[in-house]
Formats: structure tokens, sequence, C-alpha cells
């Protein structure tokens, strides 16, 4: 988009990396982390039943919808549903504290790498300042602004079995005939191997069964997880705009890539993760 020899004759604009600068609210891909906290807290089983008739959630005078009544859902099918009256009940049960921690250990609120210099930190609220209201909004991927690089990490803390690793640009060094390899680095262990193991089958339902039929491969199981969230324009979500998304890894128990795919406001072919971002992937 610009000559990097003459970038000063460039708009702004065409100098974002939107990989590591532009922020949005990532929705339902968000889930995955309610999810593993609820998981590895021992809060409820897979197939604990979560009640979403209705498909409404009343938080004071705040009510949540869902697309549609979803009745009584396990909670594997929270997730492959994609479920927000189900994630915000998970997410109020995991509370705000245990939810900040989790936020924090998948990487989400702090730049991922030293290798993107000006790379968006993102946005994430203290736990002493969420209410119910603000916590419902975080369980299901609002009120946090991430970038596509830390949600690509986020999900390749699943992929990894549970360790989060710091993403880099350079593969290897080759230099007078010798490659030296760029070792890969882990920052921190940030679930536990078995709740990866259980959330890869989860989101291995999703593409399967779920929201996201559109990402499956004819040659690889994928394990993955769409996310739409109304984008906010002049302090008011809007019905019209919204950031779709879907982000995945290949083949799913011996993951070789992560690929996130997220398409600000588009214009044709629907205005889901499922619909627009996961044929993409």
């Amino acid at each position: 988009t610009f000559n990097p020899n003459a970038y000063r004759e460039a708009q702004a604009s065409e100098r974002r990396n939107r990989g590591v600068q532009d922020l949005y609210e990532p929705g339902s891909t968000f889930k995955v982390v309610t999810a593993s906290a609820a998981i590895q807290e021992k809060l409820m089983p897979v197939d604990a039943m979560i009640d979403a008739r209705g498909g409404k959630i009343r938080l004071g005078s705040r009510v949540v919808s869902d697309t549609h009544d979803n009745g009584i859902l396990s909670f594997t099918d929270v997730i492959v549903k994609s479920s927000n009256v189900g994630a915000i009940k998970v997410g109020l049960k995991v509370g705000a504290e245990r939810m900040g921690l989790y936020i924090r250990r998948f990487g989400f609120g702090r730049p991922t790498s030293p290798d993107f210099p000006s790379e968006s930190p993102g946005i994430v609220w203290e736990p002493s300042k969420l209410n119910d209201s603000a916590l419902a909004s975080v369980s299901m991927g609002y009120q946090v602004g991430v970038t596509p690089l830390q949600m690509a990490a986020a999900a390749s803390v699943i992929a990894n079995g549970g360790t989060l690793f710091e993403p880099h640009v350079v593969r290897a060094i080759v230099k007078g005939g010798l490659r030296t390899i760029v070792e890969p680095k882990a920052v921190r262990r940030a679930i536990l191997p078995e709740t990866a193991a259980t959330l890869t089958e989860i989101m291995e339902k999703v593409v399967l069964d779920g929201t996201a039929k559109a990402a499956q491969l004819v040659s690889y199981n994928v394990a993955g997880k769409t996310g739409t969230a109304d984008k906010l324009i002049n302090g008011r979500y809007s019905p019209y705009q919204q950031n779709v998304s879907f982000v995945g890894f290949v083949p799913s128990r011996r993951p070789a890539l992560t690929v996130v795919v997220m398409v600000d406001s588009p214009r044709v072919g629907g205005d889901t993760g499922g619909a627009i971002a996961a044929p993409i992937f």
C-alpha cells in the first residue's frame, strides 16, 4: 500500500499494519477464554446443562439477546451454537477476578512480541471495575479490544496444548551458507494440556456441527470459533456494521497453522463470522 523508500508520501492509514495495530471487539471468538477459565477451574463439566430459554438475559436495566431461542444447552453447545446467554451465565460463574486472570494468561492487554515495535497492547479492563453487566459483555467478547495477532496467539495456546508462545517474524537466519533457526519462545503455561484438549474437541464441533461449517476442509480436521460483533460508532453499537471473524487451527490434533480472518463491515454475503470469515479461512 506504500513505497517504503518514500513512506512520508503515503497516508498514515496506508502505512498501518492492521494485523498488529488495529483494535476490534472480537465477539464470540473470545468465548474460548471464557470456556477455558470455566473448564480449568472445574466450575462445570462440559455436559452441564445451561438454561438459555427465551434467548434473553436481563442484567439490571439491560437485556442481552441471542439471535434465536436455543432452549437448554450443554456447556459444549453454548460454544458450538455460540449462545450469548449461555456464555454470560458461564462468565458470571467464573467471576471478574478469575476472568481477568485468564484474559492476561492468554496474552491480552499487552504487546505480544518485540518483533512488532508499533504493536498495540489492546484494551483490557481491571477486574475490580467489572460489574455484572460489564463481565457479561467481556464473557461474550465485548468491552475488550484485541488485535488480530493477539487473537491468533490466543487460539494457538489451545493448539499448542496450553502454552502461550511469543509470535515472531523471522523463521531462520542464513549466513555464509549456515542456517540458524530462531527458536520459538514460550511465554507461560496459560492452561493445562487437559483443558486445551477438551477445548480442541469443542472447537472441532463448532466446525463440524456449529456456526463454522463453512470452514470445513476436505482433507483435514479444523478446530475454530466464529465471531460477530456490532461496531461501536459514535458511542453506539451499529445494527448495520459488524466486525466478523473466524480463528482456527489445522490439522486440529497436530496443528501446523493458526489462521485468523477478520473482515471489517462486510457489504454482501451476510453479516456473521460463519457466513463471511469461515469460508475465507
